[in-house]
């Protein structure tokens, strides 16, 4: 996972995914199949290990929606920023690089970002039932733009940008959200922060 992360998946080979895993070519063959199937489970190793915790947060709506994509974002930053992993998110990676191997892969991606696109506009939709947004709010617009402030905090980060970009980042971004009225921001960053100095 951390080989294809890093390096993408032309950008990997058979001999990289060898040293990272300890194993001879032909025990991977053996074990996983070819470098197409490898990276698929790389893949889906990466959303359920990363993705799953954030997701499932999401679905348990406990907090007011602005707080709670306000912990879904931050938690995307937080990971972009990790010195343990590669920059970025693996799969906003595949989906820029868009070297998938197989056609599989590319459906895998989509996917997966589909997984993710209905897991904010179910949020948006549970926002609604319990009055936190306008009943007239245009849902799908909405967690597009969501889904959008995702994919480029992985990006800004990917890209060198710090701590205090991608979360004052997060905070105008989610001023635009209906309902934003006032919940509380991340602390220490001020209001006037400049944003993403590179």
């Amino acid at each position: 996972m951390i080989a294809f992360w890093q390096n993408g998946y032309t950008g990997t080979s058979m001999t990289d995914l060898a040293e990272a895993s300890g194993m001879a070519k032909p025990g991977l063959y053996a074990a996983f199949g070819d470098k197409e199937a490898l990276f698929e489970k790389a893949l889906m190793h990466y959303f359920e290990t990363y993705g799953g915790p954030v997701f499932d947060k999401l679905k348990r709506a406990e907090k007011h929606v602005v707080e709670d994509f306000r912990d879904f974002l931050g938690a995307v930053a937080d990971l972009t920023l990790d010195k343990e992993t590669p920059a970025g998110c693996f799969l906003v990676n595949a989906l820029v690089d868009c070297t998938y191997g197989a056609q599989r892969h590319q459906e895998v991606v989509l996917n997966l970002r589909a997984a993710r696109f209905k897991a904010i506009r179910d949020r948006l939709l549970k926002a609604v039932a319990a009055g936190e947004i306008p009943e007239d709010t245009d849902i799908d617009r909405t967690a597009t733009f969501i889904d959008g402030q995702f994919s480029a905090i992985a990006l800004l980060g990917r890209s060198g940008s710090t701590e205090n970009d991608l979360k004052t980042f997060v905070e105008t971004g989610l001023q635009a959200l209906p309902g934003n009225d006032g919940v509380q921001e991340y602390s220490g960053v001020p209001a006037n922060a400049p944003i993403l100095r590179q």
